[in-house]
Formats: C-alpha cells, sequence, structure tokens
C-alpha cells in the first residue's frame, strides 16, 4: 500500500492533480501554506463543477495547510470568460451578495472552519475590489500585463475566434483575478492559488503579478474539470 506523505502526493495519487507550477510539489511536502480557491458567485448554490476544488481544498486542510475560500462577490460582477462561449448577463450588487451569503453556508458542509490549527476562512473580495480607484489601478497593476499576453490565453483567444468576441469588461477579468492573489498574498501570506483547470491562464497570470510587484515567488495548482459527455462544463 502507498505511503502518502504530503498533500500534493494525496491529491496526484487521487487524480485531483490537472497541472501544477513548477515547484508547487516542494512546497506542499516542506510548508504548510495559505491557500486559496476561488469560487463564483453568480448563482445562489455551489454545483457539481466546485465539487473537486471543494474537496482538494479539505484534503489541504488535512495536511496542515491554511485554506480560505474565496467568494467572488466582487469579480462576479464582472463575469469570468474562462470555458464560456457568449458573455453572461451582469448582476446586481444585491443579488451577488445574497448569493455569496447563500455560498458561505454550504461551504461549511466541506472546510472545518474551527479548527484550533488551521481554520478555513470564507473572504469575500468585494471588500478589497469594489473600493479599487480606476486610475491608481490602471497605473499600477495593469502596468504589467501586455495586451499580447493576455491575448495568448485560452479564455481570452478562444472568445476572440467566435463571432461574438469578448467586451471589454470580461477581458479585464483576467487582471482583477490576479489582483486577488496580490492582495491575498500582501494580506494573507497567501503563496497558492488552485482552481479548475480552465482557470490555468488567470492562475498562472496571477502568479506572474506577485512575483513583478513583491519579487517573492507564487504558485498555482489546477485540478480536472467535471465534465458532459460533449467535453463541456
Amino acid at each position: 500500500m502507498k505511503i502518502i506523505n504530503n498533500a500534493y502526493e494525496e491529491l496526484k495519487w487521487r487524480g485531483m492533480v490537472y497541472d501544477s507550477m513548477e515547484g508547487v510539489e516542494s512546497l506542499l511536502a516542506s510548508e504548510k501554506v495559505t491557500v486559496y480557491n476561488g469560487f463564483d458567485a453568480s448563482g445562489d448554490s455551489l454545483h457539481i463543477g466546485h465539487l473537486v476544488p471543494l474537496l482538494a481544498l479539505a484534503r489541504l486542510q488535512r495536511f496542515g495547510h491554511h485554506p480560505i475560500a474565496l467568494a467572488g462577490g466582487g469579480t462576479s460582477m464582472i463575469g469570468d470568460p474562462s470555458g464560456k462561449s457568449v458573455e453572461r448577463n451582469l448582476l446586481s450588487q444585491d443579488v451577488v451578495e445574497s448569493n455569496v451569503k447563500s455560498i458561505k453556508e454550504q461551504l461549511s458542509h466541506f472546510l472545518d472552519f474551527e479548527s484550533k490549527k488551521n481554520p478555513a476562512r470564507v473572504i469575500n473580495n468585494a471588500d478589497w475590489l469594489m473600493e479599487l480607484n480606476l486610475v491608481e489601478f490602471l497605473r499600477d497593476i495593469g502596468k504589467h500585463f501586455t495586451v499580447n499576453y493576455m491575448l495568448s490565453k485560452d479564455s481570452v483567444k478562444n472568445r476572440i475566434e467566435r463571432e461574438e468576441g469578448i467586451s471589454y469588461t470580461e477581458f479585464s477579468y483576467m487582471l482583477l483575478q490576479s489582483y486577488d492573489f496580490l492582495h491575498l498574498h500582501e494580506n494573507e501570506n497567501c503563496v497558492l492559488q488552485t482552481g479548475g483547470s480552465d482557470q490555468w491562464g488567470n492562475i498562472t497570470a496571477g502568479a506572474d503579478l506577485v512575483r513583478k510587484v513583491t519579487g517573492k515567488p507564487a504558485y498555482g495548482l489546477v485540478y480536472p474539470l467535471i465534465t458532459k459527455s460533449d467535453g463541456t462544463k
């Protein structure tokens, strides 16, 4: 019987690692780190697509890591283009806030918020994204992203190739998710972001931003998607 020594080996053994940035395996084997996974708040309930990230976050917590479930109260008002063929309908702030409240309650069925050693936490990115100054954001964050870099990401490239195209609203989503990682790195000492494999472009962009701004390493790990028989989410 295989002896599991760390969280990465556990996730790998269970077939839950789709891809990871260099250094993730040694990081999880040598340190107890803060890790976050974002949860979209465009609906009022978690769904089957959240299952693998939730189970993985719970596994990471059991191995002593510090999990953050990031509720997308801010980013859900923009809409993530990843894996979407058309733009989502924009939601009001009241609807998104109600959805975040519902999701928080459901997360407690998977994560341990009462742990004495490494309690899980729910943080809402609306707390900082809704306070951003546009000019400062474009000057301090936007300067680290080239349009060529953003166009190379599948979440953007796939939409541009379609007749509908992509709006500037959704095009900017990558910057906001990347800023989330930077904010959590600077304020919560978070060094690892996880998500579904369709988030690879956004996650690596966030890790790149952290490294450019702070000079410190940041990492990403993605899980296989649960898909329909035709391969779509």
